[in-house]
């Protein structure tokens, strides 16, 4: 069954980026970043053994601020330039449209359909908390209903960040509790991250087409990821879980191996020593990969 990466990021630093907020967002982490294009994410693909990249870019223009850094306010990632690495590895990548939906709600549904029409992408992320609004506010309706109509998933960030001018209130996913009831045909998909791992799977287990998205557990010990997918399983909802990985591997935290397919391969180790139920080869094959490839259409 293929394998899939559901959450991934390219960013060229500075000229997309500015040093300032990669510094922002590294710093508690104490690694280093760089530029992470389409060859980077396929080269990551092939460490990890993983097929499929879902790929994102990112708009965070009319939030971006730093008092030290007045005039480099530019965190732009634009659609285009994702589709452009996607063209390059059309096999290992796939595109996720990134648009700020505060600077324009009709300009935000004609670019999403445009990036599913013309580009082929294959979902919307949203980040409310960079972008400083609240994902149940009735203004983005007509997004959602849009995302409806294409039949194309919704991923949202929630939980925490440390990028300092980001709401954390605007990332608590109770939030998505309204979205959820409001449009029981959308599909979502949640960032489980703390401080709200708890929250997070609630809401998934809560709406029947929300899912999980497991990348916050990259990079980290078996031990919590075998606890959110255990509270999954326990909801009846492994089979909305996700593997994704954040960008993360051995060069980011330092080891030998492609740390984040190991994690999932020690689940059952951690299920031994904890006394529980071992997850199955069918459970792990879905959260792997085969979940993300019914959920973004990866055979079409």
């Amino acid at each position: 069954m293929v394998t899939v990466d559901c959450h991934l990021h390219l960013t060229e630093v500075p000229e997309q980026v500015p040093h300032w907020w990669m510094d922002e967002l590294y710093r508690p982490y104490g690694v280093e970043y760089g530029t992470t294009d389409g060859e980077w994410m396929v080269d990551m693909l092939d460490r990890s053994g993983i097929d499929i990249g879902m790929v994102q870019g990112s708009d965070i223009r009319r939030t971006t601020f730093h008092p030290d850094h007045p005039d480099e306010y530019e965190v732009y990632v634009p659609n285009d330039y994702t589709a452009d690495q996607v063209a390059k590895y059309p096999d290992r990548l796939k595109g996720v449209a990134c648009i700020d939906p505060m600077r324009g709600i009709p300009w935000a549904v004609e670019e999403l359909e445009r990036c599913v029409k013309e580009l082929d992408f294959r979902a919307l992320k949203l980040v409310p908390s960079y972008q400083l609004y609240s994902p149940n506010d009735r203004t983005l309706d007509p997004l959602y209903e849009k995302a409806i109509e294409l039949d194309i998933p919704v991923h949202f960030f929630t939980g925490w960040t440390p990028i300092i001018n980001a709401s954390l209130e605007m990332g608590d996913p109770f939030l998505l509790d309204g979205v959820g009831r409001r449009f029981r045909d959308m599909k979502v998909i949640v960032v489980i991250n703390w401080p709200w791992v708890t929250k997070g799977i609630l809401m998934v287990a809560k709406h029947p087409n929300f899912h999980a998205d497991l990348c916050h557990f990259a990079g980290g010990a078996p031990e919590p990821l075998h606890d959110a997918l255990d509270m999954l399983r326990s909801y009846v909802a492994t089979d909305r879980a996700m593997y994704g990985s954040d960008n993360s591997d051995k060069i980011r935290i330092g080891t030998d191996i492609a740390a984040v397919p190991e994690l999932y391969r020690r689940l059952n180790d951690v299920a031994e020593r904890q006394g529980s139920e071992p997850f199955s080869d069918e459970e792990l094959a879905a959260i792997m990969g085969g979940t993300a490839a019914r959920l973004y259409k990866l055979d079409s």
